[in-house]
C-alpha cells in the first residue's frame, strides 16, 4: 500500500505529489481535463470560462503574431502547474505569505514541465506581455473593472471576442492544439536555444 502524502489523483488515475513531481507523472490529457474544468479568476466571473481556454487564447494569438510551433507551445502549456497546484488569485500570489510558499512549489513543478515537454531557458518574452493583455481582455469581458489592478498598468486589452466554452470543448480544443504545436515542433529547426 502507498504512504499517505500530498498526493492528488489525476483524471487518469495517476498518484501525483505536485510538491516533488516528476516528469513521468505529468500526463498532457490530465491538464487538458484540469484545466478545463477550473474556471479564471478563481470563478469570480459573470460566466464559466476555463484556464484551458484562457491557454488555447494565448497560444493562439502568439501564433497570429508570428510565433513558431515551439513557442506557441510554451503558450499553451504556460498555466499547465495550474492543473496539479490549481492557482491563487494574483494578489495573493504576489503579495503574501502564502503566495511565497506557493510560488516555490510552482517553480518546482515548472522546472519538471519544461523537462517534461523538451523546454529549457525561460519562456518566449512577448508569451508575458500577450498573456497580460489577455488578461485585461477577460477582466473586462468576463469579470468587472471595479478598481485599479497595478499588474495591469499599461496593459491595453486585445480586439478579440470571448465566447466561453464548456469544459469538454475547452479539454478537446486545448488537446488538439497540443498534437499539431507538437507535431509541426518536431518539423522546425532547433528553436529552443532562441
Amino acid at each position: 500500500m502507498d504512504e499517505p502524502g500530498p498526493y492528488i489523483q489525476t483524471v487518469s488515475g495517476r498518484r501525483v505529489n505536485p510538491l516533488d513531481p516528476s516528469p513521468d507523472d505529468i500526463d498532457v490529457h490530465d491538464i487538458a481535463v484540469a484545466l478545463s474544468n477550473q474556471c479564471r479568476f478563481g470563478g469570480h466571473t459573470r460566466r464559466y470560462y476555463s484556464v484551458a481556454q484562457h491557454a488555447c487564447i494565448v497560444s493562439d494569438q502568439m501564433l497570429e503574431r508570428g510565433a513558431d510551433a515551439h513557442d506557441a507551445l510554451w503558450g499553451l502549456l504556460h498555466d499547465a502547474s495550474e492543473a496539479y497546484l490549481v492557482d491563487l488569485p494574483h494578489p495573493l500570489k504576489h503579495r503574501s505569505e502564502l503566495g511565497r510558499a506557493y510560488r516555490a512549489a510552482e517553480e518546482r513543478l515548472e522546472q519538471v514541465l519544461r523537462e517534461r515537454f523538451g523546454f529549457s531557458g525561460s519562456p518566449p518574452p512577448r508569451m508575458k506581455e500577450l498573456d497580460r493583455s489577455v488578461l485585461a481582455t477577460e477582466r473586462a469581458t468576463l469579470a468587472m473593472v471595479a478598481w485599479h489592478w497595478p499588474e495591469l498598468d499599461g496593459v491595453e486589452p486585445l480586439e478579440i471576442e470571448i465566447d466561453p466554452w464548456p469544459p469538454e470543448v475547452a479539454a478537446r480544443a486545448f488537446l488538439e492544439r497540443y498534437e499539431r504545436l507538437a507535431a509541426a515542433r518536431l518539423l522546425e529547426p532547433a528553436s529552443d536555444m532562441k
